[in-house]
């Protein structure tokens, strides 16, 4: 096992459905990536996959500590931990991970109540944010709006450096739903692709009946049945009237904490690009950042403030 000289800690984003273990320099730099199970594949056995993942990272680089975010925290993960309130500066998320054993921590979820007076969470999410403000792709003053798609997509509301508020959509879940266990999308022959026009099709959908989305989805069915769309589309049409929605819904929610510059969208490239395409149907500007590289940015801030609070202690 060949130590690597320039690594200094262990960074991992557990999702729900799979997550990216990274060994990291001190600035966040991913030296080697690996993929391994999500949360749910997880449960249960969360040390066990920790170590089978990271044990040559450990041996032959001894003394590296981990830094996780995610569902590792939540309450089907290794250690539920406890979520920050907001309204909230990011950077005490800094402060605040918990210790799950020697040498492997956790960074806490966050929680509110949401534009709609419900009580709303998230784990993964807020360490983006904050590796987006380590970035500069968050401003760091002013008012701005937030967009991070996925299974359960949150829009988030940030002032200056703090989050103020959030709430989540579960678009991706919906749409995986939709299109594997209901007769309204597709049958189990036709595979699910992407048809460009078809997902425009779908966003002008959204945009012209705004606030009919259960009435609008059975469409998709009857649209076929008509063939005014292609089977191969309808996942595509599909996919466009629901991120249409979402976007829609969430500019008029978020209004009040909105400004006049562009959505900052964090996520996985392709589903940024939809939102992006979305947004600007609707006329608003968006800046793309990569929810990987956010995430490994928060998560290296985090690792030196650890670094710098020991060395004051040993001082």
């Amino acid at each position: 096992m060949k130590r690597i000289e320039a690594a200094a800690f262990i960074a991992v984003d557990w999702g729900t459905s799979n997550a990216s273990f990274a060994l990291c320099d001190a600035d966040g730099k991913a030296l080697e990536l690996r993929k391994g199970p999500g949360a749910v594949e997880s449960r249960g056995r969360f040390a066990e996959v920790f170590d089978s993942q990271t044990a040559d990272w450990r041996t032959s680089n001894t003394g590296l500590t981990a830094w996780l975010c995610g569902m590792a925290g939540s309450a089907i993960g290794w250690m539920e931990t406890p979520y920050l309130p907001a309204p909230v500066q990011l950077h005490e998320l800094a402060d605040a991970p918990v210790k799950i054993r020697d040498g492997v921590y956790v960074v806490p979820g966050m929680r509110c109540t949401n534009p709609l007076g419900a009580p709303d969470v998230m784990r993964g999410e807020e360490t983006q944010l904050f590796g987006a403000l380590r970035m500069g792709a968050l401003r760091g003053q002013g008012h701005q709006l937030v967009c991070m798609p996925g299974t359960h997509t949150k829009w988030a509301a940030v002032a200056g450096e703090s989050l103020q508020e959030f709430l989540t959509a579960p678009t991706g879940e919906v749409f995986a739903s939709l299109c594997e266990h209901t007769v309204l999308v597709r049958d189990k022959a036709t595979p699910v692709t992407q048809v460009p026009a078809e997902f425009e099709r779908g966003l002008a959908e959204a945009s012209k009946h705004r606030g009919l989305l259960l009435h609008q989805i059975f469409q998709a069915r009857s649209l076929r049945l008509d063939n005014q769309l292609a089977p191969e589309g309808a996942a595509s049409w599909i996919s466009g009237l629901l991120i249409g929605a979402d976007v829609n819904g969430a500019l008029a929610l978020f209004e009040e904490h909105d400004s006049s510059g562009p959505v900052v969208v964090i996520g996985a490239p392709q589903l940024t690009a939809w939102y992006a395409q979305a947004l600007s149907n609707v006329g608003r500007k968006s800046v793309e950042v990569d929810g990987s590289a956010a995430a490994l940015a928060g998560l290296a801030h985090v690792f030196r403030a650890h670094e710098f609070r020991e060395g004051m202690e040993r001082a």
